[in-house]
């Protein structure tokens, strides 16, 4: 039996500045709580809900996922990859290292 040459998909962790570089090319979702994303959201991101992202994203699809400090979106970044998705990345250090790198952020429930 030969050992498989598919190496597994993994979360590739994304900086701000690589985020703000390739915002158009990415779906954003934002792993945080409905309040948490109304006080303030990267502009474009949707708040995250799983049969929403199973429903309306293919699985080949590029998607960043955000939380306010990066740890919350790991393991919403790891489900996509779990269902099938192939490009996965995760926000380092979040919403507040986008804010601390200067750039903008949106209020109320629209992305």
């Amino acid at each position: 039996m030969s050992k498989s040459t598919h190496r597994p998909i993994r979360v590739s962790p994304l900086t701000p500045a690589q985020l703000q570089s390739r915002q158009s090319q990415l779906v954003i979702v934002d792993a945080r709580s409905w309040l948490e994303y109304l006080t303030g959201h990267i502009p474009g991101a949707q708040l995250f809900n799983r049969d929403r992202v199973l429903a309306e994203i293919p699985q080949d699809r590029a998607i960043a996922v955000a939380c306010l400090s990066g740890h919350r979106s790991e393991p919403v970044a790891q489900w996509l990859v779990d269902q099938g998705y192939t490009q996965v990345y995760n926000l380092q250090g979040g919403l507040m290292s986008w804010k601390g790198a200067g750039y903008p952020v949106k209020g109320g429930n629209q992305p």
